[in-house]
């Protein structure tokens, strides 16, 4: 089986501001945590429902059930399993360096079987030369 990959653009990724200032997607600047990346682009999560949400138990209730079990806590079924609580920690890290931080974010999303890979640039985006027809 093919291990689930998460990209995550550092220009766009909020990370080391601590947490009252961490959300899922940040209205002042379209900023989003490792977390709110994960679940727009990869659980295909409306942005407008991630909007202002500090913590994925935060989310609407009837979501927990279309989102992946490993987000979860065992047995009550809500979000924020003791590995979401622990990407968050390492997400909002401001004593720390950023690659120390990419590291810790790695190695979390690992334990959930989603390689992370850091780009630049947004993927599987066409150039204007690719999308024009002859």
């Amino acid at each position: 089986m093919k291990r689930e990959k998460l990209f995550i653009n550092p220009a766009t990724w909020l990370h080391r501001e601590g947490g009252a200032k961490s959300f899922l997607l940040r209205a002042s600047d379209g900023k989003q945590c490792c977390l709110g990346i994960y679940l727009q682009d990869n659980c295909g999560v409306n942005p407008d429902v991630l909007l202002g949400v500090s913590s994925p138990d935060l989310l609407p209730d009837g979501l927990a059930g279309t989102l992946p079990d490993w987000l979860a806590r065992e047995p009550i079924g809500h979000l924020n399993s003791d590995l979401v609580g622990e990407l968050m920690d390492e997400n909002d890290r401001v004593d720390s360096s950023e690659a120390s931080v990419r590291k810790g974010i790695t190695r979390l999303f690992a334990q959930a079987d989603i390689e992370v890979e850091f780009v630049s640039e947004v993927r599987n985006v066409r150039t204007k030369k690719e999308n024009s027809r002859p």
